[in-house]
């Protein structure tokens, strides 16, 4: 009797839970598809105390003790949170003090602080059993000051005079660790080469994904399109990435061979709107679908959204998952900055280079993360889809996703109180059923579907048939409780004729 009650217990799993799974071949992502970390290692995790002398947490401008052990320590924990690719800051060796990897001595080298040759290809050894790709920060603008290249005779045209120096970066970048540093004269064929020289030796030796390069107006279109295709000469898939400095969004940099262009005058607008409740989303200027562009709420280069958020006087984890949210269903390819996933925040307007707080208690972004992360690589349609603005009212809007045969509503209301869209139906048959809540959203008595969401908050809504009560599952539910009952009645019956 105990093995026919056991056999029926688990009965249902097997039946239902228990299909074969379908034998997809998995296709490499695409730039557009990753969800990208990014990190700062020396500020990110300290695993490895053996390269500490030199650190001091107490000042700001040295190091911090953060090493490439660190970020393998964690890769688990960001595959966990469901992203794909992480971006960690240059590893090339450089001056006293250059935690940021900006001010480089040796293109050629690896900054001891930072960990070995040995660690740097573990992490992207172990990255890449995960299927998660590395990026590294490439620097070809500029050296630092102490880079034997200032001091040598022979290489005096290998640097721009101080007076065509002129950064013209938008108020939101305040890279401040490169500015005065000897600016390399890219357009110099033996400095073009060095550097070319280097990329290829960083690419081959870690067997690296990309790299991500800091632009802006006075870095050479040629060079940039002659570096990008030297190292595609060697290596077909490696990406560039790159931080856009100018006004045009990034088209020339595009055309000059780099796959995705994070666009800081979009950031501008995003921070605007989802800092704050009561803005409308429609305002935002959205990009179109496959426009390769990186999009992100904060980064090394600016204020924190938390900092924004909570001068706004509002719920920093409230705004991070609306912001969140649209990063990762509207067009475009999440960039988060270390810290981002506990919203950090300095206190400052200023850029947070703090060692990452990632033991702070706090798992409910952390948690979020998975969940949409999960969604993103699901769904095609929130990758590849074409996107469309269905409707909106007041702060609340709604976008619609769609690939081949699948699509997918994002409803995300920004308002301070509850509302309500209504979205026509003409979809006999089929049903919303939400994503993140587990809600279903059926045609009502207008043919039409009500879709309401409380105030600051978002929904996704996959659309399918309407496939009612499964009552063929709730009769077999019902018929195994039954025999259960049965059961417990039968043995207790059973034991107390014994015990007579």
């Amino acid at each position: 009797m105990k093995k026919i009650l056991t056999i029926m217990t688990i009965l249902p799993f097997l039946v239902f839970c228990s299909q074969p799974a379908q034998a997809e071949e998995q296709e490499e992502r695409t730039v557009e598809e990753e969800t990208i970390y990014y990190l700062m290692v020396d500020r990110f995790v300290n695993q490895n105390f053996e390269n500490d002398e030199e650190i001091n947490i107490d000042d700001p401008e040295a190091y911090h003790g953060g090493d490439l052990e660190g970020v393998i320590s964690q890769l688990d924990e960001l595959k966990q949170q469901g992203f794909t690719a992480v971006n960690i800051s240059p590893l090339m060796e450089n001056a006293p003090g250059g935690y940021h990897g900006m001010w480089v001595t040796d293109f050629m080298e690896l900054d001891e602080q930072f960990g070995t040759w040995e660690s740097a290809q573990q992490l992207v050894e172990e990255a890449h059993s995960k299927n998660m790709k590395v990026y590294m920060d490439f620097t070809i603008n500029h050296t630092a000051e102490q880079h034997p290249w200032t001091e040598d005779a022979s290489k005096q045209g290998w640097f721009l005079p101080e007076s065509e120096v002129s950064p013209d970066h938008p108020e939101t970048i305040q890279a401040s660790w490169v500015e005065g540093l000897p600016r390399l004269n890219l357009e110099n064929p033996d400095v073009a080469a060095s550097i070319k020289e280097a990329g290829l030796y960083w690419a081959e030796r870690l067997n690296l994904d990309g790299y991500r390069l800091l632009l802006d107006s006075e870095t050479p279109l040629s060079f940039v399109e002659t570096f990008t295709e030297s190292i595609r000469d060697q290596h077909a898939k490696f990406k560039f990435l790159a931080d856009d400095m100018t006004e045009n969004g990034g088209q020339d940099y595009k055309d000059a061979g780099i796959d995705l262009v994070l666009d800081y005058s979009y950031n501008d607008k995003l921070t605007a709107v989802l800092a704050d409740v009561g803005n409308p989303l429609e305002d935002l200027p959205v990009q179109a679908a496959g426009a390769s562009k990186g999009i992100f709420l904060d980064s090394q280069y600016t204020t924190r959204f938390t900092r924004e958020a909570v001068k706004n006087e509002q719920n920093p984890v409230t705004r991070w998952k609306l912001g969140l949210l649209y990063l990762y269903t509207t067009p475009g390819t999440p960039v988060i900055y270390q810290g981002s996933e506990v919203a950090m925040d300095n206190g400052q307007d200023v850029p947070d280079h703090r060692t990452a707080q990632l033991n702070s208690g706090e798992d409910e972004l952390k948690q979020y993360l998975e969940q949409i992360g999960s969604l993103r690589e699901q769904y095609a349609s929130l990758t590849k889809g074409d996107f469309e603005h269905v409707a909106s009212d007041g702060a609340m809007s709604l976008y619609k996703r769609s690939y081949q045969q699948e699509e997918i509503f994002i409803a995300i209301n920004n308002d301070n109180e509850t509302k309500t869209i209504r979205l026509e139906g003409d979809r006999d048959g089929e049903q919303l059923r939400g994503l993140l809540y587990d809600n279903i959203v059926r045609l009502d008595d207008n043919n039409d579907y009500r879709i309401t969401l409380d105030r600051e908050t978002a929904d996704v809504f996959i659309v399918e048939k309407n496939t009612g009560i499964n009552w063929l599952f709730v009769s077999f539910i019902l018929l195994v409780f039954a025999i259960f009952i049965s059961s417990i009645i039968y043995l207790t019956i059973k034991q107390k004729r014994r015990t007579k």
